[in-house]
């Protein structure tokens, strides 16, 4: 058998990686909304660029804390 069919994460586990997920993907809007700031050159640009920068640092912070929470949640079986 070439592929193997994939085991279902326990219900813990699963919301660790929705979390990992979720802080890559705000770490991700952060770095795009840099860039954009890096090379705007109108005010108005700017601005948006910043805007988005604080809210994905933001949403950052949020899921780092949740994978904090997370990872200190007794029964917690592997270090993220």
């Amino acid at each position: 058998m070439l592929f193997r069919k994939a085991r279902p994460l326990p219900q813990g586990e699963k919301e660790k990686q929705d979390l990992l997920s979720a802080l890559r993907q705000a770490r991700n809007e952060y770095e795009v909304a840099q860039s954009c700031f890096s090379e705007a050159v109108e005010p108005e640009i700017i601005d948006e660029a910043i805007y988005l920068m604080q809210a994905a640092s933001k949403k950052y912070s949020y899921f780092l804390k949740k994978v904090r929470e997370a990872e200190a949640e007794p029964g917690s079986s592997s270090p993220m």
